[in-house]
């Protein structure tokens, strides 16, 4: 058995070893939610050219005619809008410009429309507005051509891809996404047994993962037999990058999924956490594969999930460690608990505002196998072994 950070550290250096996952090209209009298999740079300089921040009048300052000491005046010549490549400017004139447009040569100051006011093509204009390089985007302003925009193992959303849009890339690499299968087993999930139970975990487990852009391939073993268990683990372990077992990992006469994974030559990287609850979980290897057989408790099987699994495909898919912890949650503790000195306690909170304080309250929990108190929480608290938890403690759960 193993400590809650012995686990972490095995899964840390597990993950690291893997090397689990293909490239593909894809059009850039499908890569939201995808991890980028390269480290990807700019093209070009963003703005591509000088261009005006506004709707307005370009000119050079040089050019303008001063009627008075508070105004100056200027001819209207041309109209210049994005995707124009402008003439230069002729000396002495202004154009009228939309923004994003190109400067045209020979402007050196944007003024905007509202303060001006144009009669008969003659612009006139508050001498106070005037300056060189006042309302323009310098050509590479925002960034230059080769500037590193990309990490390798980034997970797409909005934001790249507009970026990225913005460097006229259509197609982009990468990684194939994940496959993991989940397996449950029990003669209780038989539609024909006395006490016919629902199969809860393959959903549970199935939902968590797609979240993360996963796929998932599920099994229910609708009994206790070795064969059946057998033949089911060998037909995932051919559709699949990574397994996972619910149920059956315990000491009792119908718990088989260790011996079976044993007969097919799996090897242990640990055997149970000491955790609470989750104190069964084990993670093995089966060839190249892992394996992580979690507890049939629903609960149990959920928070393993949330701080182990997650984690570690994590890592796996964007080749970063992954924090195991996180500050979402952060506030003041208004119960204690007492953790055994050699156990890692996991409980559900929620987070109330009372006053100018940010509160974390222990949402009612009966044992490992429930359900509803993850629906009235917020996140679970994790609380290490040997730190017994105070009330008025300030500390970090993990959110859902």
């Amino acid at each position: 058995m193993v400590s809650y950070d012995q686990a972490q550290e095995l899964l840390s250096d597990l993950a690291k070893k893997l090397s689990l996952q293909n490239k593909e090209t894809i059009p850039l209009a499908q890569a939201c939610g995808r991890i980028l298999a390269e480290d990807l740079f700019a093209n070009s300089p963003r703005p591509e050219a000088d261009i005006s921040a506004m709707d307005g009048y370009a000119f050079c300052c040089a050019d303008i005619t001063i009627t008075d000491k508070h105004t100056g005046t200027i001819p209207l010549q041309d109209y210049i809008v994005a995707g124009d490549q402008p003439l230069p400017l002729w000396k002495g004139t202004a154009a009228t410009i939309l923004t994003g447009a190109r400067l045209p040569a020979g402007a050196d100051c944007v003024i905007a429309r509202e303060r001006t006011q144009l009669k008969d093509d003659l612009l006139s204009l508050n001498l106070v507005d005037i300056a060189p390089g006042k309302n323009i985007r310098r050509l590479g302003e925002e960034f230059i051509a080769g500037t590193h925009l990309l990490n390798a193992g980034q997970k797409l959303d909005w934001r790249h891809l507009v970026l990225l849009a913005s460097q006229k890339v259509q197609e982009l690499s990468v990684y194939k996404p994940l496959t993991v299968g989940i397996i449950a087993n029990g003669a209780e999930f038989s539609h024909s047994a006395q006490d016919c139970r629902t199969e809860l975990n393959t959903l549970l487990l199935g939902s968590m993962l797609e979240n993360l852009g996963i796929q998932t391939i599920n099994s229910v073993v609708r009994s206790d037999s070795k064969h059946d268990l057998k033949k089911a683990i060998l037909d995932m372990v051919e559709q699949s990058d990574i397994l996972l077992t619910t149920g059956g990992i315990s000491v009792g006469k119908t718990d088989h999924v260790l011996p079976v994974l044993k007969s097919l030559g799996a090897n242990g990287l640990f055997r149970r956490v000491k955790i609470r609850p989750g104190k069964p979980f084990t993670v093995m290897q089966l060839g190249t594969k892992p394996v992580f057989c979690l507890p049939g408790n629903t609960g149990a099987a959920a928070i393993c999930t949330q701080f182990f699994i997650i984690p570690f495909l994590l890592s796996v898919l964007t080749r970063k460690t992954q924090s195991t912890t996180s500050d979402t949650l952060s506030g003041i503790s208004n119960f204690s608990l007492m953790p055994p000195t050699d156990t890692t306690c996991f409980v559900p909170v929620t987070l109330l505002q009372k006053g100018n304080d940010r509160v974390l309250s222990l949402v009612p929990s009966q044992g490992a196998s429930d359900i509803l108190c993850f629906s009235q929480s917020a996140g679970i608290l994790r609380i290490p072994e040997g730190h017994p938890l105070n009330a008025g403690d300030w500390c970090h759960a993990r959110p859902f």
